[in-house]
């Protein structure tokens, strides 16, 4: 190989590696968002209840 198709190579892989790391981050920042998005739902859906008599028991019948 010369030194002209190495030169090429190296930017391309450089370029492909920047846009990998550019869609990461947004990636990253959507799962942020989303995140938040959740803890907000959660949180604004009102006061929980804690009934410790609920669940523990389990009817069955065959």
């Amino acid at each position: 190989m010369d030194i002209a198709a190495l030169s090429v190579i190296s930017t391309q892989t450089s370029t492909q590696n920047a846009a990998s790391i550019m869609v990461l981050k947004k990636s990253m920042a959507m799962a942020e968002q989303n995140g938040q998005g959740l803890v907000n739902l959660i949180q604004s859906s009102g006061p929980s209840i804690s009934l410790p008599y609920l669940g523990k028991n389990v009817d069955i019948s065959i």
